[in-house]
């Protein structure tokens, strides 16, 4: 499923700088979407919480809340999505 990428990439928080993890989540998001708007499968649940912290400290709360609620799915994860994608591309220019 989808999600998992993007929840994959999201728990590599504390693992990577910050410009890897946000091409890695950027771009999991956007296969993920994609494959969302042909396919429109159930998403199951995480298997766990998101490391929320990591993610605050690593793009801040505005952003890290937008993917808390993309690593939840639930109805609305694609508005979340895309929403995240600017901000993550910025993330990935040199000297952010």
């Amino acid at each position: 499923m989808s999600l998992d990428v993007i929840r994959d990439a999201i728990d590599e928080a504390p693992r990577s700088d910050t410009a890897a993890f946000a091409r890695r989540v950027r771009n999991a998001i956007a296969q993920a979407v994609l494959a969302e708007a042909l396919t429109h499968e159930q998403a199951a649940p995480p298997q766990h919480d998101p490391p929320a912290d990591e993610l605050t400290a690593r793009v801040g709360p505005d952003l890290a809340a937008e993917l808390v609620a993309v690593y939840a799915g639930g109805a609305d994860w694609t508005s979340h999505a895309i929403d995240a994608l600017e901000p993550l591309h910025e993330l990935t220019r040199p000297g952010n």
